[in-house]
């Protein structure tokens, strides 16, 4: 099998990467789309590159949701996790 075409760990396309850096590429790409130096073409491609980037991120907001437990305290002073949900954290406040 030819080398180069193999997968090699640990190049970019195989690491998972992270909602701040996901955040700080989008954020990039509005910042050139918005100084209207782009062509048309270019435009078009950091546009779908940014609607990529923006529900990849939504997919980890959504990933990290669903992960974190918020510790609530019954009336009897013990402690539950429930699940996080945007209701438990307002009544938490």
């Amino acid at each position: 099998m030819n080398q180069t075409s193999e997968r090699q760990p640990g190049r970019k396309e195989d690491r998972e990467e992270g909602y701040d850096s996901l955040l700080a590429r989008l954020e990039r790409l509005v910042g050139e789309l918005e100084s209207g130096q782009l062509g048309l073409e270019a435009s078009i491609e950091r546009f779908a590159e940014g609607m990529r980037l923006a529900s990849e991120a939504t997919r980890k907001l959504d990933e990290a949701e669903r992960r974190v437990e918020a510790l609530v305290r019954n009336a009897d002073g013990s402690e539950e996790a429930v699940p996080f949900t945007a209701e438990a954290a307002k009544a938490s406040e």
